[in-house]
């Protein structure tokens, strides 16, 4: 069994949290750990002392190229043979070269209880390169609230006809994951095709790259007649790159926007993420009114649901 070990912040661990949790993984105790959950053939667990998280099982290797990017582990074969572990610091990608036009997607929300799935496409071409830098362009997680705000605003003003925005809103969301069969990579995926077939149906484009979610054949199949010609890559760490950073800001911000908005809709503050502050929103919401309280605003599939109706 595979033991590898990665030195994380803590932000980014919540965040990791969240989307584990939706994406099915299962919460578990464990003692003096922060969080730890079980996934298919692995076993993830985060210290928040030591700032260390621990993955475990004969999938630990998939894991980490899939949730921490390429760069957060050079080799673990040892640790499979041997029972010995693997530590290293997440890295992103090196940096890319834009020489010809593409398209980057990016999501939002996908970890958070409450509030949208977000998916952003947009289109960038080497003459955009410079103005993205400058404009603070990065992946959104480096990036404050207020600045994706900002950030967002001006790319979408910008470049009005090469931005597309796929907002499913909550209530849609929870139709969509059964119609999906409750699969979130495949749901993911037809988000991804429909922001990239929305920016074709303007702008023919040869390339498109997003962030490593699944097997790269999920955005292609879900892609209709503009998006077959497409030569579509996804990799891990994709945000290094200009076009996926760019539409990595547009979702969070859309995101951020949507979740305020819901907020004032339910007369509370709907927190971000996961954890024990959407725990104690979630619980007072389902007093309020049960689950049809919960509903307009909330990813009913989460364990969140389940801790707010005990």
């Amino acid at each position: 069994m595979a033991t590898i070990v990665c030195e994380i912040p803590h932000a980014e661990a919540s965040r990791l949290r969240g989307e584990l949790e939706g994406a099915g993984f299962q919460p578990h105790a464990v003692q003096y750990a922060e969080f730890s959950v079980k996934g298919p053939s692995v076993t993830v667990t985060y210290y928040t002392k030591k700032r260390k998280l621990v993955v475990q099982g004969s999938g630990a290797e998939d894991f980490v190229a899939t949730f921490l990017g390429d760069g957060a582990v050079t080799s673990n074969s040892a640790a499979s043979s041997s029972g010995g572990t693997s530590t290293s610091s997440a890295a992103p990608a090196a940096a890319d070269i834009v020489d010809a036009p593409i398209i980057g997607t990016d999501e939002s929300g996908k970890g958070d209880y409450f509030g949208p799935l977000v998916v952003a496409a947009v289109l960038i071409r080497p003459e955009d390169v410079p103005v993205l830098r400058e404009l603070g362009v990065r992946d959104s997680k480096a990036v404050t609230d207020r600045n994706a705000l900002l950030i967002a605003d001006q790319i979408e003003q910008g470049w009005t006809d090469r931005v597309s925005v796929v907002a499913v809103q909550p209530p849609r969301y929870n139709e969509l994951r059964d119609d999906f069969g409750g699969n979130l990579n495949r749901m993911l995926a037809w988000c991804h095709a429909r922001a990239i077939e929305d920016v074709l149906e303007v702008h023919p484009c040869e390339h498109a790259l997003s962030d490593k979610f699944g097997a790269e054949s999920l955005i292609r199949n879900a892609l209709m007649e503009r998006g077959q010609g497409l030569q579509l890559a996804q990799r891990v760490r994709a945000e290094s790159h200009p076009a996926v950073a760019a539409a990595s800001i547009v979702a969070r911000a859309r995101f951020l926007r949507d979740l305020d908005r819901l907020g004032r809709t339910a007369g509370t503050k709907l927190p971000k993420g996961a954890g024990w502050p959407v725990d104690a929103a979630a619980r007072e919401l389902f007093r309020e009114g049960g689950v049809e309280r919960l509903r307009p605003v909330a990813k009913l599939h989460f364990k969140t649901t389940e801790k707010a109706m005990r």
